[in-house]
């Protein structure tokens, strides 16, 4: 009798697990279905609300800072078409160009994408024909720290990658608090005053309200274009009337911007000139609010300050 109450145990124990695997599989497989075919709703930087399947499998990107998130996200092999100017990584020169920032609806519609992702103040005019089409487009517009984590999670969002997202924001914040901890003891009136030279003929500069000064100020420069907001024309004579220290100039990537500025009437007598403290080979790094953006603060902060990194 008792060996009979025994078996019987045992058999009851064997039925439990087994129930309780199956269940578990049965978790795990409607947990992938799910996955797979889940929604989500997101509003972007337009304002637009955006109803998208969690796992888009054909994208394109309408500018370079929108490439670089998409494959510091591990999507590059989902990336079906890019602009003629994304260029980093290098596996981003290999994709399908669809024209410059303005693109090319009739090319972007044959490629049969399942979302675009874009940029309000440069990519406007396509933005709305697409849209048009009933083609799904998300719109990021970052220009700011604050607003480079936002375009990472937005993205890392409607494209199921959630969880890189989250890692890449961490680690650029940790970077940039280490630079901050490097430069924080430095006093104010030892911080060097930096020009940042964003476009010539005419001069154009980037104030307040930018990623760029941002990027000066956690370095622990000092921008001194400080009075304006956004991005501005600025005259040869403020600039050298504020003696800048270092110039950092961004517009390298369509003239010989040193050559340039060594040339201008009356610049020679400013101290960034005088000392050779020209930076004009990180254009592409500031100008992209992006995954790098960290990057950037690290390496204009080791420019500014070279003994202390």
């Amino acid at each position: 009798m008792l060996r009979r109450k025994g078996q019987l145990c045992a058999v009851f124990v064997l039925l439990s697990v087994s129930l309780l695997l199956f269940s578990g599989c049965q978790q795990q497989n409607t947990d992938a279905t799910d996955s797979q075919t889940s929604e989500i709703t997101v509003t972007d930087d337009s304002g637009a609300e955006l109803t998208i399947a969690n796992s888009p499998e054909r994208i394109i990107s309408l500018t370079p800072s929108n490439t670089e998130i998409l494959f510091a996200l591990g999507l590059g092999d989902r990336v079906v078409g890019v602009t003629t100017y994304c260029d980093y990584p290098e596996e981003a020169k290999e994709k399908p160009q669809i024209g410059n920032l303005e693109g090319n609806v009739e090319e972007i519609v044959a490629m049969e994408p399942d979302l675009v992702v874009a940029k309000v103040i440069l990519n406007d005019n396509i933005v709305s024909k697409l849209r048009d089409l009933d083609i799904p487009v998300l719109c990021v517009d970052p220009e700011s720290l604050d607003g480079v984590y936002r375009a990472i999670e937005l993205i890392s969002q409607v494209t199921g990658t959630e969880s890189s997202g989250d890692k890449i924001t961490s680690e650029m914040k940790e970077k940039i608090a280490a630079v901050e901890e490097k430069v924080a003891s430095i006093p104010e009136a030892e911080r060097p005053k930096v020009f940042i030279e964003v476009g010539n003929e005419p001069l154009y500069t980037a104030g307040t309200k930018t990623s760029v000064d941002e990027v000066v100020s956690l370095a622990g420069g000092i921008n001194i274009a400080g009075d304006v907001e956004g991005y501005q024309m600025y005259s040869l004579e403020s600039v050298v009337k504020n003696n800048p220290e270092v110039i950092l100039a961004l517009d390298s990537y369509y003239v010989d911007v040193e050559a340039e500025i060594k040339k201008r009437s009356g610049w020679d007598t400013i101290k960034a000139v005088q000392e050779d403290n020209l930076i004009t080979d990180v254009d592409t790094l500031l100008n992209r609010p992006g995954p790098r953006s960290a990057d950037a603060v690290e390496t204009i902060a080791k420019e500014l300050y070279p003994d202390r990194f």
